[in-house]
């Protein structure tokens, strides 16, 4: 096992007289043992990243460790990491046992140690009775398992992969991601996985790396990103259903802060300590955020309410529903227990968590409650 320390990486593509930009500037700090995932939209240069780590890559600028080695001129395989590839690149003309084999034989390990290593990676992946067969006879999911246990044989430092579940289908997925994560557990190989998909992400992380053009937003864990989100973008992209958002101007009501919506003359009062906020930064326009879990049906302590809405749809998705309410012209997702039923047109009010609630800058698109949270000022 060991870390991986990323110092002000960046890269750049050159392609005839233009230079694309992939990576920024990124420094982060994996730890050892770690799930690291890289989470971000396609281009935002998670691959890039991942490929430099690996060594399949040239690094334009900066520094990668591996432990305490600097790794940024030495070969894969003098860094002793392992990719299991969104192709899976399998030998074809190979059966699975020899796959598995191939890069044992290539560092010329002894026949011995070849099987044990063999036995404990079959047996882990539950893939003894296709080991005779060829690539191309076994499904996504059996090809999945032997690309990742022809990394896992290795035993590598670090374990890469990259988006190993985008070409299976949704049951596969949930089984291969549960199979992952149980590799973890088991072995506690610093992994870094590579994925678009948020789902995979929460489920699977110990802490996620969000990228958008080229740079990273934020790294935490799942109840950082969630509750203290740093911009627009990482509130937008984490969550499901999207958080919600409003814009709204500052108004003042009977020497108390009012938030204005845009769209119309609906006014929500806001929270004293939420007050600290506008007061320290002076600003007129302010984007209201709330997720949707964060909403309710019902008055309680703690929640400010806006009044007067109206259902405009209702989806029933078995575990839970999602409304969508119109309220001062905006449209509102809440998610809801199964149990509830609303019919379209009903009249509704809704609460909102006072400590839930996140304000953003509409220039900068920075979220302020989340600066002032950190701070320790709200």
């Amino acid at each position: 096992m060991a870390e991986v320390t990323l110092k002000d990486v960046r890269k750049v593509y050159k392609s005839q007289n233009e230079e694309v930009l992939a990576v920024k500037d990124l420094s982060l700090e994996i730890r050892d043992g770690e799930f690291m995932c890289f989470l971000g939209p396609s281009g935002c240069g998670k691959t890039s990243t991942l490929r430099m780590i690996v060594g399949l890559e040239e690094i334009t600028n900066g520094e990668i460790y591996i432990g305490d080695r600097i790794v940024n001129d030495l070969t894969p395989q003098e860094r002793n990491v392992a990719m299991s590839f969104e192709t899976y690149a399998l030998y074809t003309h190979l059966t699975v046992k020899e796959n598995l084999l191939f890069p044992l034989k290539a560092r010329g390990l002894n026949k011995s140690d070849q099987q044990r290593r063999l036995r404990k990676v079959v047996d882990m992946l539950e893939i003894k009775d296709i080991l005779d067969r060829s690539p191309s006879s076994l499904s996504g999911g059996q090809q999945q398992r032997v690309s990742l246990g022809r990394a896992l044989i290795r035993q590598p430092d670090v374990f890469l992969l990259d988006e190993p579940l985008s070409h299976l289908d949704v049951s596969l997925r949930i089984s291969t991601r549960s199979r992952i994560k149980r590799l973890h557990n088991q072995l506690s190989t610093t992994m870094i996985y590579v994925t678009h998909d948020q789902l995979e992400a929460i489920s699977l992380a110990d802490r996620i790396a969000v990228m958008n053009f080229a740079e990273l937003q934020q790294v935490g864990t799942r109840e950082e990103l969630l509750d203290r989100p740093k911009n627009i973008f990482v509130a937008d992209f984490i969550g499901e259903p999207p958080i919600n958002f409003v814009n709204c101007k500052l108004d003042k009501n009977d020497d108390k802060f009012v938030l204005r919506f845009k769209n119309s003359h609906y006014t929500i009062e806001l929270p004293e300590k939420l007050e600290k906020v506008i007061k320290k930064e002076y600003i007129e326009d302010v984007i209201l955020g709330i997720r949707p879990h964060d909403i309710l049906f019902r008055e309680k302590k703690g929640y400010v309410g806006l009044e007067n809405g109206t259902v405009e749809i209702f989806e029933f998705l078995g575990e839970e529903n999602h409304v969508t309410v119109n309220i001062g012209g905006e449209s509102i997702t809440v998610v809801t227990d199964a149990k509830d039923y609303f019919k379209e047109g009903e009249k509704v009010d809704l609460y909102l968590s006072q400590d839930k609630i996140h304000l953003f800058d509409p220039e900068t698109e920075e979220c302020l409650t989340t600066r002032y949270k950190n701070q320790g000022l709200i």
